[in-house]
């Protein structure tokens, strides 16, 4: 495998009923959930659950999903916003982009999260010797 070069790093899914995140967000409120008040909760949630596959984030941050906002209208495209402690271990991970996808059919959303290698190294970073 090359060292740089466009190829996929990761692929996260996540697929969810979307009737069963309708009764969530009537039970809890969409603000407990951390989604919009309006348009398809699901397609947002299950996008969050995906790209938390993707980064393969150990328990201690999949369990944050409210830090990752999702920018965008229902049918995409969309931007991802990492905040919290989400966002630091998002920049150790990511080397490139993520690309997002959304199907629905009978009820089901179904996100993919797809990492992405970026196509030239990332700039070194300098460090300090001590002499």
């Amino acid at each position: 495998m090359p060292e740089y070069g466009n190829g996929i790093l990761r692929v996260g899914s996540y697929s969810v009923d979307a009737a069963t995140v309708d009764r969530l967000v009537a039970r809890y409120g969409s603000e407990a959930l951390r989604l919009p008040a309006t348009g398809a909760p699901a397609v947002r949630w299950a996008l969050r659950q995906a790209t938390l596959r993707a980064l393969a984030a150990p328990p201690r941050i999949a369990c944050r999903w409210g830090d990752i906002a999702l920018r965008g209208e229902d049918e995409g495209p969309w931007t991802l916003l990492f905040k919290g402690e989400v966002a630091p271990y998002a920049r150790s991970v990511l080397h490139g982009d993520v690309s997002l996808s959304v199907t629905t059919r009978a009820g089901r959303v179904t996100a993919h999260a797809v990492l992405t290698r970026a196509a030239s190294p990332s700039a070194p970073r300098e460090t300090e010797v001590p002499r």
